[in-house]
């Protein structure tokens, strides 16, 4: 009867283990249960920090923190995503700050990104790193985008395309806006004003082309 007893215990503990895996809450200093790898529903209320999130995630007033996460983030209520390293899936919140690689959409009031092999889409976006597509009123890139569209675009290494009212990149393949400019051009810009420094002329009304093109 002991061994029994003994047997279930340990059925029920393991169960329970389970069980708490597959769901927390995070609350400043706490997580309930503390296990850092969570696969299933997270909820984080205020502050909540745990390593690794596979599932949905659910930040209410504060900002939700993970090192690795794969599913979906809700900000809810003025919530905030971050994620440190890895980020897979969509993120919706106030504020969507990865500090890592994305892999996915992110949807917010304002993304502070990296890396983003994906959609950001928000009243702006600002990305250290590299990005896809960017989608705001103004985009802000640090390194290489694929595509920028919004009333103000801004990338400090190469974009391919920009669309908008105002358009700056260091080097760019199109740019299409009220005005356009960049050091070099690898293709053409439409707009009222266009300046390029290896254009056809630096700058140019309507048209403005890559010298010799």
């Amino acid at each position: 009867m002991k061994k029994f007893i003994t047997v279930l215990i340990g059925v029920l503990m393991l169960s329970f283990s389970a069980f708490a895996a597959s769901a927390q809450i995070s609350v400043p200093g706490k997580n309930i249960p503390e296990d850092e790898s969570v696969s299933g529903v997270r909820l984080s209320l205020l502050h909540g920090e745990t390593a690794i999130v596979k599932g949905l995630d659910i930040s209410i007033l504060g900002l939700s923190d993970m090192d690795n996460f794969t599913g979906l983030e809700l900000g809810l209520f003025f919530g905030a995503n971050r994620v440190k390293n890895e980020f897979k899936g969509l993120s919706l919140g106030l504020v969507n700050w990865h500090e890592g690689f994305d892999t996915g959409a992110n949807l917010g009031f304002v993304n502070y990104v990296n890396d983003v092999n994906g959609v950001n889409f928000a009243f702006a976006n600002y990305s250290t790193g590299d990005s896809m597509i960017n989608l705001a009123a103004v985009n802000y890139v640090e390194y290489e985008s694929m595509v920028n569209f919004g009333f103000v675009n801004i990338t400090q290494g190469t974009s391919m395309v920009d669309v908008g009212f105002v358009n700056y990149a260091d080097a760019t393949s199109f740019q299409l806006g009220l005005i356009n400019a960049t050091k070099a051009l690898d293709g053409l810009q439409i707009g009222f004003v266009n300046y390029a420094e290896n254009g056809v002329f630096p700058v140019l009304p309507i048209v403005n082309f890559r010298k010799g093109l």
